[in-house]
């Protein structure tokens, strides 16, 4: 995405999977006594999607390769284009396997005050290759336009290689689970979420709605959003959201991770092999940002 009065975003992209209805599973093996389901979950969710740094770190990678890239092909059509350090784009959050109502986590919020607060707070950065001159800029933006298919090559580089294959197969799992043992979850959530008076399906809506009730900020000069009058509210309907989620899943949620224990622990090992290769990619993943953040000549206007 462009923004032609400051610089070229190359925003790093968020996959997520969503899956639907899924073939009804022959009922597994119950757990052994003494199993902490919930542990068995975090740890496999651990394996699979990282830990908070590790996913970080795997952004930062993506954005140095991917502005790496955009800058050496602009070069070649005479224009500088600066990388830019790395900085987040939305604050860490917790996986929520498929966006299952069954098992995605516990909020107080969805992070949409938090992300707005903190993008309007740091404003845009101008890119530092960016000309004065008006003509040479129409030249400079033309350029590096023809060069934004340059950052696919680091889009491969944000999760481990085989890691959304492995999610792919996690969450076919988790959606045969929640199938069998809450298989009314969808239509009683929608039901529970309306009458708190909130118009939700599912978990993308109820983060839509929330994203609705803000106000429109602006992030091209750094500012503060929470001066707005529409703010406070905005706030409080996001917790009023995030409340009625979990009031409305809770009862189910436990009820599917208890029943998920066999499942992950069958999943587990099935996939040993890959579990073991993409959480030790994931373990790998600081260093590999650190080294590149190292080598990788980032400038700032």
């Amino acid at each position: 995405m462009i923004n032609r009065r400051h610089r070229i975003a190359g925003a790093a992209a968020v996959a997520l999977t969503a899956l639907t209805g899924c073939a009804q599973a022959t009922m597994p093996a119950a757990a052994p006594a003494g199993v902490d389901a919930p542990t068995v979950l975090a740890t496999v969710l651990d394996r699979v999607y990282g830990t908070p740094q590790q996913r970080q770190a795997g952004e930062e990678r993506m954005w140095l390769t991917s502005q790496s890239a955009i800058a050496a092909c602009a070069l070649t059509k005479g224009v500088v284009y600066g990388v830019t350090p790395y900085q987040p784009m939305l604050p860490p959050t917790e996986p929520a396997p498929g966006d299952l109502l069954g098992f995605a986590p516990q909020r107080d919020d969805f992070g949409v005050a938090a992300r707005i607060e903190m993008l309007a707070k740091r404003g845009e950065t101008p890119n530092p290759g960016l000309p004065a001159d008006a003509a040479a800029q129409a030249r400079w933006f033309t350029a590096v336009e023809s060069c934004q298919g340059a950052a696919t090559a680091g889009e491969a580089l944000r999760v481990p290689a085989g890691q959304e294959k492995l999610e792919t197969d996690l969450v076919d799992v988790l959606a045969q689970v929640q199938q069998r043992v809450a298989p009314d979850l969808p239509g009683q959530y929608a039901s529970c979420m309306a009458k708190a008076g909130i118009d939700a399906a599912d978990l993308s809506e109820a983060y839509l709605k929330v994203e609705q009730k803000f106000p429109p900020v602006s992030f091209e000069r750094p500012s503060d959003p929470t001066t707005l009058p529409q703010w406070p509210d905005a706030v409080a309907f996001e917790k009023k959201v995030a409340a009625a989620d979990w009031a409305c899943r809770e009862p189910q949620v436990t009820k599917a991770i208890e029943a998920a224990a066999a499942d992950l622990q069958q999943f587990t090992a099935d996939q040993a092999s890959q579990l073991s290769q993409v959480a030790a990619s994931w373990a790998a993943m600081p260093g590999l940002a650190q080294n590149l953040r190292a080598t990788v000549k980032t400038t700032a206007k």
